[in-house]
């Protein structure tokens, strides 16, 4: 038999193309957004005064009737404090020198881990920007002493996405976020059975445990709330009709709320009467009108076809950030509100933020400790060096009330 590939096998040699092809996800819509508008912030937090209530001391009368009762003013003190967070990086000196040339590696070690560990943090920004401010992702549902645990039937699409496999989680209530486990891996996601019930989304974890209805998955260590709180105050806590934010009680001063629209969770079309009514709403509240509106990809989905059925057709919207928006909104002020997906938003909702209104306080950029003047440092007894990526920040707003979610739509 003559030569063929197979007899030659040996002889022949791989061709390995060059650079390393991404497969993850880094896009970050909202949070590029959001900084776009940064404070910088020194002490021991950031403190606003907000203007919360008018000097009662007005009022018609007749000729030569009493005077009204003076009144004054009322304010209201904002406080924000900044949440940290950070990214670990270590390499062994035998791989440092192994891939530091084209022919020995696709990228050279130090480079891929520093650049993608600012990839990594952002994305996980990202997620806690559209978060609950609790750092809980997904709620389980009753699991009996197994590594393959069930999400409860309300886990949505954008959550179980968050589950990354390799992440290291928490499980617990709120206020004891490591209460059932901690620090155990991912090993692999799953769905299957019917959609919409208890254990449809399963994760797979390195250790088994026992999971009942109230407890949570949580990034590891970030689990938190109140004085506990680590994760950025996220989206889901500021543009809500209700709850105290940053030292202000909207039960005590109702201009601090954004205005909210649901049904009672049962889920309904989408129309652009119901985006209107939240436009409009928002601007009778707050004097300004949104000019960003974001939403889960199958609420955008649903839109697209309410136009299409209306025979709509709508130019495209530049924003901030290298992003477009596909399909625009008029909702009563004649400007136009481009909509825009965020694989992170919440699903049948819809957010209408005022970015002039939506703000980011920071001590840091993203950087890498070096007050000691190196970027790497050894890791003692090993032979291996470590690096930290920081940043110092929270994300906060000072117009509550400039922003407004259309909740409890069906997706298409």
């Amino acid at each position: 038999m003559g030569a063929t590939k197979t007899t030659a096998d040996a002889a022949l040699k791989e061709d390995y193309q060059p650079a390393v092809r991404e497969q993850i996800n880094n896009d970050i819509p909202i949070l590029t957004y959001v900084e776009k508008n940064t404070k910088d912030t020194d002490g021991r937090r950031a403190v606003l005064s907000l203007h919360v209530t008018r000097n009662s001391g007005i009022g018609s009368r007749a000729e030569g009737g009493t005077l009204p009762t003076a009144g004054n003013q009322g304010y209201a003190e904002e406080r924000v404090s900044l949440k940290y967070h950070y990214g670990r990086i270590q390499l062994t000196g035998p791989l440092m020198r192994a891939a530091d040339t084209d022919k020995g590696a696709f990228e050279r070690a130090l480079d891929s881990e520093t650049k993608r560990v600012v990839n990594d943090l952002k994305r996980d920004l990202n997620r806690q920007v559209w978060g609950t401010s609790d750092g809980a992702i997904a709620e389980l549902a009753q699991t009996t002493n197994s590594t393959v645990i069930n999400l409860k039937s309300s886990v949505s699409d954008v959550q179980f996405r968050q589950l990354e496999v390799g992440t290291l989680i928490d499980i617990g209530t709120v206020a004891s976020p490591t209460g059932t486990t901690s620090a155990n891996e991912i090993v692999s996601t799953s769905a299957s059975g019917t959609a919409g019930t208890d254990g449809y989304y399963k994760v797979t974890l390195s250790a088994a445990v026992t999971t009942t209805f109230g407890t949570y998955i949580f990034r590891s260590g970030n689990g938190g709330s109140g004085a506990s709180q680590k994760e950025v105050t996220g989206l889901q806590s500021i543009v809500d009709s209700s709850g105290s934010l940053f030292n202000v009680d909207p039960a005590t001063y109702p201009v601090w709320k954004s205005s909210e629209f649901g049904n009672s969770g049962t889920n309904r079309q989408i129309s652009e009467t119901l985006m209107a009514q939240v436009v409009q709403d928002i601007n009778i509240q707050s004097g300004t009108w949104p000019n960003l509106a974001v939403c889960h990809h199958g609420v955008f989905r649903a839109y697209a076809n309410l136009l299409l059925g209306l025979k709509r057709f709508n130019n495209t919207v530049s924003l901030k950030g290298g992003y477009s928006a596909g399909i625009p909104f008029i909702g009563g002020g004649g400007q136009e509100i481009p909509v825009v997906t965020d694989r992170d938003c919440p699903a049948n909702s819809m957010f209408f933020v005022n970015t002039d209104h939506l703000m980011e306080f920071m001590a840091s950029d993203w950087e890498f400790m070096q007050e000691d003047g190196a970027v790497l440092n050894r890791v003692s007894g090993v032979d291996a060096y470590e690096a930290v990526l920081f940043k110092y920040m929270e994300v906060a707003t000072d117009q509550r009330n400039a922003h407004g979610k259309l909740t409890d739509i069906s997706h298409a």
